[in-house]
């Protein structure tokens, strides 16, 4: 089999008939043999580098306070979906006309750092008797977040119309007409994480200098509102929730952030996989068009045949509805064929050989 047409363009370009050979011999030696069983080798090849990988491993993002998942707890997110992760962060990088501009980047750091009510609140309690919750702001953060009183106090009547506000000085009331006294502790932790201003899930965020341009790295995610900035260059946004890139994104979005964190994680670790392999692993999380876990909740509940979900983790309900249901199992995949012991079709079970004698003249 010839090279690929483009690689073969450019490599003709060279006019070096060593290079082309060298580049034949690679690509030879990089193709698979049909019946190849890809999957098994996959896993192989996956599983036995990752032995060797560090259990708990961090690396700070933009600030120390901030820890990502390495090692084989990101790995453990990464197959099995979760949707809820740990040490959640962006990259943000502005358009060309602003990177090189650090007042424009503190403006921005300043767009996008969340600033909840309890970060401006010295103290807060509660009154059964008058059925009232008592804040008192804090002056001094208030001023280092430059956040107006006045302004406070509207923000905080049009988020509360259901509740009667009063303010005097540095003391707010929340006053509740009707409704039980119960209601007042939850209505006290919903103040507290009222969002005054940036975007949800921000929690932090800092600046750095690389190659003359200026980055921002955030702690948290949302992806969605930080694209909407119009100072960043949302095609340069990264986060590594991505869960979050594929409701945002697509499944081809996370198909590739899958593969390039998968991909990252090993080379961080000093573990050579061909590349391949991740590419494989990618598809496979997203092959039913949402990004699914390895677990008995998302790949294998899409499985159609009973014996392969039965040979994952629980057997016996799988056969026991299987059978209540009337299902039928085709047994065209490896696992079912290796269960009950016939050849699978892979390898040398791929192909039927059948020898034609000679005929006879006479």
């Amino acid at each position: 089999m010839d090279l690929p047409k483009r690689i073969k363009e450019e490599v003709e370009k060279s006019n070096n008939k060593e290079l082309y050979s060298l580049v034949e011999n690679f690509y030879n030696k990089m193709k698979i043999d049909p019946g190849e069983p890809i999957g098994i080798i996959t896993a192989q090849s996956i599983g036995e580098p990752t032995t060797q990988m560090i259990l708990r491993s961090f690396h700070f993002v933009g600030i120390a306070q901030s820890q990502a998942s390495l090692g084989l707890p990101r790995l453990v997110e990464i197959t099995d979906a979760r949707k809820k992760m740990k040490g959640r962060y962006m990259i943000i990088r502005l358009l060309d006309e602003y990177k090189n501009d650090i007042k424009v980047a503190e403006d921005v750091a300043k767009k996008l750092k969340e600033l909840l009510l309890e970060d401006l609140i010295q103290e807060v309690s509660i009154d059964i008797f008058e059925n009232k919750i008592i804040i008192e702001l804090d002056e001094n953060k208030m001023n280092m977040e430059d956040i107006n009183k006045t302004e406070l106090i509207k923000l905080l009547k049009k988020r509360l119309k259901r509740y009667t506000v009063n303010s005097d000085n540095n003391i707010v009331e929340v006053i509740l007409k009707k409704g039980k006294p119960s209601e007042l502790y939850l209505l006290k932790d919903n103040i507290k994480k009222m969002l005054i201003k940036g975007i949800k899930g921000i929690k932090d965020v800092t600046i750095s200098q690389e190659n003359n341009e200026y980055i921002l790295y955030a702690i948290g995610s949302n992806l969605q509102e930080v694209m909407k900035i119009p100072e960043v260059d949302y095609t340069k946004v990264y986060t590594n929730d991505i869960k979050e890139i594929e409701k945002i994104l697509g499944i081809e979005a996370a198909r590739n952030a899958i593969f390039n964190e998968i991909k990252k994680l090993y080379n961080d670790q000093g573990l050579n996989v061909d590349n391949r392999h991740f590419m494989l692993l990618a598809d496979v999380l997203t092959w039913y068009g949402s990004y699914l876990g390895i677990n008995r909740y998302g790949l294998h509940a899409e499985k159609d045949s009973v014996l392969s979900k039965a040979a994952f983790e629980t057997p016996i309900p799988i056969f026991m509805r299987a059978s209540m249901m009337g299902e039928s199992d085709p047994v065209l995949s490896s696992i079912d064929n290796i269960i009950i012991n016939q050849p699978i079709f892979l390898g040398t079970g791929l192909y039927n050989i059948f020898y034609q004698a000679p005929k006879n003249k006479e």
